[in-house]
C-alpha cells in the first residue's frame, strides 16, 4: 500500500524540553494506526503535530505528497484535509446533534448538507436522536456524535485523541469495535492515541509502541505480544521479554 501520512525525522519541544525526538513512521491509504505509550510519552504532541496544532521543529509531515508541516512552515488545520476526534468530544452545548455534525459543511448545498448529515447519522446509528442536544445524550452517543462530526468533511486521515477514555470498560470495548468498523465501511485513514493496549489492539491494523518521545517497537498486535523489541515494550504490554532459548 502506498503511503498516505509520512512523518519524517520529526522534533517538537516545549521551550528547551523535547517531547518528540526524530519521530518517524507513515500510515497508508485506508490504514487505521495507533500510537500507544504511557502519560507524557508524546504521543499526544505528535497528534497535534500531524493536526496543525503543533509547530515541529526538525523533519517533515506529509499528506498525499503535500507538505503539511517543516519547521518555520505550518499549513493550517483547516486547510489540512485531516479530521480530528477531541478526548473530551468538544461538541457545541447549544446545538443539536443534527447542526453539530452539520457544523463543518457550511457553504455546501442545503441538500448535500441534509444527505451527507443523514448518511453520518444512520451509520453511528443516531438517527432517531437527531433533535436532541449533547446533554441529553450519553457519553458513548456523544462520542459517536464527535465521530460523525470528524467525518462529515470527508477528511483524508482522522486523528482520534484518547477518544474512549472517558467511558466505562464495557462501553470502551463496544465502542471501539464500532469505531474500527465504521472507519472500514467509510475506508478512512486514521490514527489512534491511546494508553490502553487493548483498545489499540482492538481498533487499529498496527500500532507504534513510544517511550519519551521516541518510537519503541512498531508492528501488529501479534508481533508486540510475541516479539517485544525491548524491555519497557515487554512490560507496559504486561509479557515478559525473556530471550529465546538457544
Amino acid at each position: 500500500m502506498s503511503a498516505l501520512l509520512e512523518i519524517n525525522n520529526i522534533n517538537c519541544r516545549y521551550d528547551d524540553q523535547v517531547i518528540i525526538d526524530d519521530l518517524s513512521f507513515s500510515v497508508a491509504e485506508r490504514q487505521i494506526v495507533s500510537l500507544l505509550g504511557p502519560s507524557g510519552c508524546g504521543k499526544t504532541t505528535a497528534l497535534r503535530a500531524i493536526a496543525g496544532l503543533e509547530p515541529i521543529h526538525a523533519g517533515q509531515i506529509r499528506l498525499d505528497g503535500v507538505c503539511l508541516s517543516d519547521p518555520g512552515n505550518m499549513l493550517p488545520p483547516e486547510k489540512r484535509h485531516v479530521g480530528m476526534v477531541f478526548q473530551d468530544y468538544a461538541l457545541f452545548p447549544h446545538l443539536t446533534v443534527w447542526k453539530n455534525v452539520a457544523f463543518g459543511l457550511h457553504g455546501k448545498e442545503k441538500a448535500s448538507i441534509n444527505d451527507q448529515v443523514s448518511q453520518l447519522l444512520t451509520l453511528v446509528r443516531l438517527s432517531d436522536h437527531a433533535d436532541k442536544y449533547p446533554h441529553q445524550l450519553s457519553g458513548g452517543q456523544q462520542q459517536r456524535v464527535a465521530l460523525a462530526r470528524a467525518l462529515a468533511p470527508d477528511p483524508r486521515l482522522l486523528l482520534m485523541d484518547e477518544p474512549f477514555s472517558n467511558l466505562d470498560t464495557e462501553m470502551r470495548r463496544s465502542l471501539s469495535q464500532e469505531v474500527r468498523q465504521i472507519l472500514i465501511e467509510r475506508q478512512i485513514s486514521a490514527i489512534l492515541v491511546t494508553h490502553d493496549q487493548d483498545e489499540a489492539f482492538t481498533v487499529a491494523d498496527v500500532t507504534g509502541v513510544m517511550l519519551e518521545g521516541n518510537l519503541q517497537q512498531w508492528g501488529n498486535a501479534q508481533e508486540l505480544m510475541q516479539t517485544p523489541a525491548n524491555d519497557f515494550v515487554a512490560s507496559f504490554l504486561g509479557k515478559p521479554n525473556n530471550p529465546t532459548p538457544n
